[in-house]
């Protein structure tokens, strides 16, 4: 195609007119999807854990276990909620880069990064609280039976959460090689 017959096939591309006050609108952190979303899942979640932990404190005898078990938990607990709106201040903020592939590196490298931790807090979470209901000094065979069943009950969100994160970095990986082969 020669150079001329490429410019003017450019400049006859359509592109839509966008309303400035709808483009101020999508820049607005409460009508931005996906935002909106991370802040629904980050409120539930803070929502949750805090109920857990209430009940945890004033109906699961903590004051009868050993100090260490009680910091230990509030400690995983309170770890991945701080890094999850952590997280979400990371969502918010602006790709820096000099160009979109550059961008795309950038990003795909914050979220490795963000993913491992999110994943080993994840496994922190667990193991702090199999370590607040094993601490108690009389287990039975009925209490280790409820203690393996939430063991697997938390197992399957750390599943999920490998997955998601492996799914997500992957697909911003297969964009950066389809730019990359673009380019």
């Amino acid at each position: 195609m020669e150079l001329d017959e490429l410019k003017k096939e450019w400049q006859s591309i359509k592109t839509p007119k966008i309303d400035p006050n709808k483009l101020k609108d999508m820049t607005i952190e409460r009508s931005h999807p996906v935002l909106s979303n991370i802040r629904k899942q980050l409120i539930i979640e803070c929502m949750g854990w805090s109920g857990f932990l209430i009940v945890c404190f004033t109906g699961l005898d903590a004051e009868q276990k050993p100090l260490l078990s009680n910091v230990i938990l509030l400690l995983s607990v309170g770890l991945p909620m701080v890094f999850n709106i952590y997280g979400y201040r990371l969502s918010k903020g602006l790709i820096a880069g000099a160009n979109i592939y550059s961008s795309l590196q950038n990003r795909m490298e914050s979220l490795k990064h963000f993913a491992i931790i999110s994943v080993v807090l994840r496994i922190v979470l667990i193991i702090g609280v199999i370590y607040f209901f094993v601490s108690n000094r009389n287990i039975d065979q009925g209490k280790m039976l409820l203690i393996g069943a939430g063991i697997v009950l938390m197992l399957l969100p750390l599943y999920s959460l490998v997955r998601i994160w492996t799914k997500r970095i992957s697909q911003l990986s297969g964009i950066l090689k389809s730019l990359d082969a673009d380019v």
